[in-house]
């Protein structure tokens, strides 16, 4: 079988978005080893931000110091993005990762088409159509039967947790909607750049405050903070953005739901958790139904599209 110019690139690109989403599938299940030494979800992500900034800005000054350069246009849309769609996203979730598991995190964190097919019917009036209804109805009922609703003692406990893996996910969307509008100027390493630099800023006063405490961590606390800052973070992130000048961004979304699989995978391999078998079903009909999402309502074209209908909107305003 023959392959031309446009095939293998086409498998190259997805590789490595798969290679990525398995990266990423790792970071609740390091963060849940980081979490038995005693940090705190905030302290981590701060600390991972820090890290990643200044390994990335030392290789930019080296290699490439024109993506340093931000047009003055632009700076209040990076500060959105680095204080609300990257800090507190990644404080959400690792605080979903803490208060339930690395799988029931990764799941709830990929609802986040729901969320963005929602924002276009309310922002920009499209309707939802029936089918649409019918997979985000699907998507629900699968993360209904991964959190355990069926089991309302243990709800209770785990409502908080849940809470912040709905809000990462939320979170996620004005993320995905600011690097969307920055990335026709600015190469990806630029956005992960001052994403994670104002990112870090926004949680100083966490460094500072926890400042003490931080120079005592033991060097297998140290280990897992700079894989967390380096693989699942930077390395992903990374290696997702360059898989896109291959593939398209509706493959790549869909492909990336190999994410919560591979958390689900190393939560039962490394850390021992027990999935139950509505769980499972659960985690199956979740990600159908996000991936249904990405193929009906083509969730990528509506990122785009809400993008240049909405410059007069009080988010992009920003």
């Amino acid at each position: 079988m023959k392959f031309g110019v446009k095939s293998l690139k086409d498998i190259h690109g997805c590789t490595l978005i798969v290679l990525a989403s398995v990266l990423w599938g790792t970071m609740g299940i390091l963060a849940k080893l980081s979490f038995e030494y005693g940090i705190s979800p905030e302290t981590l992500i701060a600390l991972r931000l820090t890290i990643s900034f200044s390994t990335l800005l030392v290789f930019l000054l080296l290699f490439d110091r024109k993506s340093l350069k931000v047009h003055k246009a632009d700076v209040l849309l990076f500060l959105f993005l680095g204080v609300f769609a990257v800090a507190l996203q990644r404080v959400s979730y690792f605080y979903a990762v803490d208060l339930t598991t690395a799988t029931v995190a990764a799941i709830l964190f990929y609802t986040y088409p729901v969320f963005v097919t929602l924002f276009a019917s309310v922002i920009l009036k499209e309707k939802i159509s029936f089918r649409e209804w019918l997979t985000i109805g699907l998507t629900f009922l699968g993360v209904s039967l991964v959190v355990k609703v069926y089991k309302t003692a243990l709800l209770n406990v785990n409502g908080v947790g849940i809470f912040f893996g709905l809000l990462s996910s939320f979170l996620f969307v004005f993320y995905f909607i600011a690097t969307k509008k920055l990335r026709k100027r600015y190469a990806s390493w630029t956005l992960t750049l001052y994403g994670d630099g104002i990112g870090t800023l926004a949680l100083t006063p966490i460094l500072s405050f926890s400042f003490s405490r931080i120079l005592q961590f033991p060097t297998e606390l140290w280990l897992l903070v700079f894989t967390i800052a380096w693989v699942p973070s930077l390395l992903a992130y990374l290696l997702y953005a360059h898989a896109l000048k291959y593939v398209k961004s509706s493959k790549g979304s869909v492909l990336s739901v190999i994410e919560p699989l591979s958390a689900a995978l190393f939560s039962t391999i490394i850390l021992g958790e027990n999935l139950e078998i509505p769980q499972i079903m659960g985690i199956a009909l979740a990600l159908t139904g996000v991936v249904l999402i990405f193929l009906f309502s083509n969730v990528g074209q509506r990122y785009q599209s809400y993008q240049q209908n909405s410059e007069n909107s009080k988010l992009l305003a920003l």
